[in-house]
Order: C-alpha cells, then structure tokens, then sequence
C-alpha cells in the first residue's frame, strides 16, 4: 500500500511518500500562494510514481485560513432573527489592546447590507414564542441572491440550539428559490449557546465553503486524470482526517489544518518515545505554531480566533506566531528591532534565495551566522546567496549600531523570544510547567532555534524527529478518523439525574453514528470519547472535563464535580468546591484508528560520519564548529556543541554546552552537558 502526505506550507509544499510503514521518497517543492493547488498538484507530479498507485492521499491545506485572512471568502449573506441585524457589528465589548486610541475591532465576514432579519423567536427552553414567518424568508433570500448576488448564505436564529426547525425551514424555502446555494446552518454547525459566536461560526463557515469545495473538486479532478482512484483525505483543525467528500461540507474545520498535523505527528513521537509530555515548536517559513502534549494528546480549545472573529468549533489549542524562516526584520517608531508577522513567503523568499528578496530574514540572518551552509540547503538542490545575505543587513546593521553578524544575532535573539513567549502562553498561562516536558522540534528551521528556547525556558531535553522539514506532512498519515459533536444542555451538576446526562450522551451517540454511518468506517473500531463543558454557577466560562460513563453510573457526579475542581485548581491557581457547578455543553467525539500508520524509521548502521569543519558566529564572534550529514549518524552517536547537523529537509544546531545522541530509531535527543543553574 502507497500512502501520500501533502502539506502546503507559506514557504515549501511538503510531500511524503510510504510504502507499508516505511518512507521511500520525500519532497519539497515553493508553494504557489496564489494558487495553492498547483503546488500541491507539482509536488505529486514530481513524486515521479503513477498516482494509479497510489492508494491513500492525505492532504493539509490553506485555503480556508487563506480566504478568511485575506477577505476573500465568498459572497455571503446571513439571515437572522429580528432584533439581531447588528450581531456581527457590535461583537463582544472587550478590547484586545486596552491603551490603543485607535483600536477598531475587526470587519465581520459579511457587511450589515447583507444581513437580513426575519420574524421568528424561540425562547431559552426551545419553545417557539412567535412562528417563522415564511413570506419574510422568501423576501430576505431573493434579495441576498438577486440584489446582493449572494451565492453562499448563514441562517442563525435566536436558541437555535434549542429549536433547529425553523432554521432548517429556511434551508428548504432558499433552496426551492436557487438549487444550487450554499446554505450553513448555525444549528448543525454548532448547536450551542452564545448567539454571537455561534452566527461567527456560522458565517464563517458560510463565506469558506464554495471555496474549500471548489478547491478540493478541483484537486481530485487532476489527481484522477493523473491516474488516482484511491482514497482521499482531508486534514481537519481538530487533528483528526475527514473524507474529501465530507470535507467539502464542514471546510470550516479545515482551517489551520496545516499546523495540526504537525502536532498530531509530534504526538506520534510520544507514543514511539514513550515521553508523554511534549511541547511541539514547528517553525516554518513564515510563522512558528507550538502546543502542549499531556499524555501524548494534544490540548483541544473550543475557544479560537481567527483574525480576531470567533470560531467555535474544536481546535488543536495551538499558539502561532509570526516568527519563521521567512519573516521580516524591522525597525519600530520606537526605534525598537521587530522580526515578523510580515514575511517574505515563498515569492521572492529571502534575499539569500536569489529571486529579488530585499528585505532582512531570519533565514539571512541563520546564513550570515553560518547556521546554514550556502551550498548546503535542501540538500544542495538550492543553491543560496550568502552576498545578497548580507548586503540587506547593512542598513538595519547601521540602525542598530552593530556589525552585520552582531546584527544577525540580534535578529535571532528576537525571533527567539517570540517564540518563547508563545511556548509560555500555552504552558505556564496554562498552569503547566515547561520544566516538565521535552521539545519536539521540526519545520524547517525548528531545530536550528531549539537549543535556545529550551535554555529560556529550562526546558532539559529536546527531541528532533527523522525528516523534521516534513514532519506535518508525516502528521497527516498518522491522523486518526476524528468527528465532533456537541450540545448546549445547561443544568446544575448536582440537581441533575445519572440518566439525564448518559440520555444526553446517547442523543449524541445516535447522531454520531447515523453520520459516520455513511462513510464506509468499521463502527466496531469506533471509539468514543465523552467531554462536558462545566463551570462554577454565575461564571462566564467553562472548562471542559472528560466523563466516564462506567464512572458516572457508579460513583454519581461527584466525581465529576472533584474532576471539575481539580482542573480549575491548575489552570486558575483556585478553586471554589462549595460552590454549585453548572454543565453547559456535552461533548462527543468519535475516533475511527488510522489503520495504516506508518512505523518510526530505525537508525543507519554504523558507517563512516561525513563531517566538515566551519565555523558559526557566537555572541558576535566566529567560533570553530563541526558540520555532519544527519544521513551518515549512526545509533547512539554523540556530538557535543557547538556542532551542526544538515539534512534536506532541515538543520539542526547544537548549542554549546548541549550535546545530542542519535536514538535507536534515528531522533536526534539533545540534552544539556550541564545542569542549568
């Protein structure tokens, strides 16, 4: 069986390649930003085998993240209950910068023009308090599609959680007017309270769906005249593969879908490790996304933002920043060094690439410390331009008063502490110690900054991965089948019957099963996962605690309850157990295995190191440093820093006062030589 991984980057589109568990090729091709599909479509041409052989694609893509950043989701318009035209405009009250004089929130997906109100209401408990009012209906949906040429549309009703009839009436109504609409329903989407998030969600959803179909019709059109019959697979947020069919429906769950393979593949490790507890660092080209591992699982958020709008469906809880390879280097009002979100892209890249970059990277930063071989990069398939490095250090190096290699190292120090910074918000904001994980380092240029994170962070051991340039790409052939289902149920916890929370949980157990029913999965491999969304009586927020069900009927909900408060003891420092705990939302996720995971990638045998001598610049100044071929390092091989590994996929450097050794399964461990003091 052959099995393909592809994953667009900002910079690199990445391809994989296995055959029954192991990797036989791998590549990296530019990405096509402008049209990402032909660079996902180059990098399978390039694979240089018939796709007729192929039997699994697994894909992560962009698009959807692309449309909602870029304000070029399609043409939506959303229908509403009366009263409620103004959701989208006013939003919540909070302020992201407190002390900005000119702060703006940011532009809803769909202008008030094209926000339309018709008569209905239903109350809190489901009950309808004033009937759909059909004829409304129909005027609001001619309009949207004949005045404002809509072609996708949002329909959000007031607790249409509760009551999902009269939304699912408008589907009916709208699609006797114009077949071939694309209709969301805020209902089927995200059956939960909250009515702004709930029509956020909804709406965008609504604006990315023609286009994540267009794209994924697109793609297996060319795939299938390229030979492909097999089955193909779509990354989604939550770290879990969707069928490409089932995809095209819910392209909201495919933003950030990129990043959560590279996460699902860190988790992998866990597993082959046996370290549970990880933290993933994946720096790319133009951003860096870590996240927490907790027994080899990865945090989940229902809690997201994407361009500063709600998005509440269940997202691998990754934080990004825009420190990669590719970002920019810059000088504040403040006189202050800035390093990112701009970034050079794939198109021109860095200036060190040689295709009209003109403007200080990262990446030319690594070059000019010598972090990165000229003639080394993408295993010598790319040839760089240390020169062209160098000349557009010269006027930032002048603004700060520094030599061109000190000014390198300043922009590295900067990059750096973005990233730390980022590592913090999803560990100790979190009541988590980074003390107590390992780093799992990929992307591109993950493991060249590794060794400095951890020694901000005292982080003691850093694991980098075989083929770290790939690793998301890996990740999507290791994806379990994931499906989420929830609902807004609120009750207090200790007023409410063992029977009416497992009754809540099978009314989410048959809905499960009569959808995946349809996908051609084993339901007997199935496994089920159940969650409730909980708070403290009179809080605004929840947490969300995993149930058992054996659990439940047994021990009742107090255990439940000492659960809830534990959790909020870590993440909030406190914890209130005489106070009344509210359930908000139940939670199910269905986990199909992924059968055809492939196995980890033993270590060369013994043979003879390539290595060469060079050097790298260290607190300004040039300090002898060996450089190995990662290829020819054999099980159990050390190298004591300052010393740098080179793949085609990536580059790793070992700090001084680090050491790395080559572990059974060909990962790079690095660990300190000295105890942090």
């Amino acid at each position: 069986m052959f099995r393909v991984g592809v994953e667009i980057g900002g910079t690199f589109t990445d391809i994989i390649l296995i055959s029954n568990g192991d990797i036989v090729k791998t590549i990296k091709v530019p990405s096509t930003r402008a049209q990402p599909g032909v660079g996902a479509l180059n990098a399978l041409r390039a694979l240089e085998k018939s796709l007729s052989e192929i039997d699994v694609v697994a894909h992560g893509s962009t698009v959807a993240t692309n449309a909602i950043l870029e304000r070029k989701g399609a043409n939506t318009g959303l229908v509403t209950s009366k009263g409620f035209r103004d959701i989208l405009e006013m939003q919540r009250e909070n302020r992201l910068t407190n002390y900005d004089f000119f702060y703006q929130k940011s532009k809803p997906l769909v202008s008030r023009d094209k926000v339309r109100e018709v008569p209905e209401r239903i109350d809190v408990l489901g009950n309808v308090i004033e009937p759909l009012d059909e004829n409304a209906v129909r005027a609001a949906v001619r309009f949207l599609v004949e005045e404002k040429g809509c072609v996708s549309l949002a329909i959000s009703f007031l607790h249409c959680y509760k009551y999902p009839h009269h939304e699912r009436r408008v589907k009916e109504i709208a699609m006797e007017i114009k077949p071939d609409l694309y209709l969301t329903l805020a209902s089927d989407i995200l059956p939960e309270f909250r009515e702004y998030e709930r029509t956020s969600t909804a709406v965008m959803s609504a604006c990315v769906r023609p286009q994540v179909d267009r794209y994924i019709t697109h793609i297996e059109q060319e795939m299938q005249a390229l030979g492909f019959h097999g089955d193909f697979h779509i990354m989604q947020s939550n770290g879990g593969s969707l069928p490409a069919h089932v995809a095209r429906e819910h392209g909201v769950r495919t933003l950030l879908s990129g990043p959560a393979a590279g996460v699902i593949a860190a988790a992998n490790i866990a597993r082959i490790t046996g370290k549970g507890n990880l933290i993933s660092l994946d720096m790319g080209g133009t951003s860096t996304d870590v996240c927490l591992i907790n027994d080899g699982q990865p945090q989940i958020s229902t809690d997201c933002q994407i361009d500063d709008l709600p998005l509440k469906v269940p997202m691998i809880d990754i934080v990004s920043v825009g420190a990669g390879g590719g970002s920019i280097a810059w000088m504040d009002a403040g006189i202050m060094l800035r390093v990112g979100p701009q970034s050079a892209g794939a198109e021109p890249g860095p200036a060190c690439y040689g295709r009209g970059g003109n403007l200080p990277t990262v990446t030319d930063a690594n070059v000019i410390r010598g972090l990165i071989r000229a003639d080394n990069f993408l295993g010598g398939h790319m040839k760089l331009d240390p020169t062209a490095a160098s000349e557009v250090f010269v006027e930032l190096a002048a603004e700060l008063k520094l030599d061109s290699q000190r000014a390198a190292e300043a922009v590295f120090k900067v990059a750096n502490a973005e990233m730390a910074n980022a590592i913090r918000l999803v560990s100790i904001e979190r009541g988590y110690d980074p003390r107590d994980y390992s780093m799992v380092a990929f992307g591109g240029a993950g493991p060249l900054h590794a060794c400095y994170l951890a020694d901000d962070l005292d982080i003691r051991e850093i694991i980098v991965p075989q083929y770290p340039g790939l690793f998301s790409a890996y990740g999507l052939l290791v994806a379990d089948f994931k499906r989420d289902y929830s609902q807004t149920d609120i009750s207090v916890l200790s007023k409410t019957s063992t029977e009416h929370i497992v009754e809540a949980f099978n009314v989410l157990d048959a809905r499960a099963l009569d959808e995946i029913g349809r996908y051609n999965l084993d339901l007997q491999e199935c496994r089920h996962e159940r969650c409730l969304d909980m708070r403290y009586k009179g809080q605004a927020f929840e947490l969300t605690v995993p149930v058992c069900l054996d659990q439940l009927r047994s021990d009742g909900y107090e255990a439940i309850a000492r659960a809830y408060n534990q959790l909020h003891l870590q993440r909030y420092g406190h914890s209130s157990p005489q106070e009344a705990v509210e359930i908000v939302n139940y939670r199910l996720v269905v986990i199909s295995p992924n059968r055809g995971q492939p196995v980890a990638v033993a270590a060369v045998s013994s043979m003879e190191q390539v290595s060469a001598e060079g050097s790298v610049v260290l607190d300004g100044k040039p300090e002898n440093c060996l450089y190995f071929s990662r290829a020819t390092l054999p099980c159990d091989f050390t190298i004591s820093g300052p010393a740098v590994v080179e793949e085609p996929t990536s580059t790793t450097f070992v700090a001084p006062g680090w050491q790395a050794t080559v572990d059974s399964y060909g990962i790079i461990v690095m660990t300190r030589e000295v105890s942090k003091q």
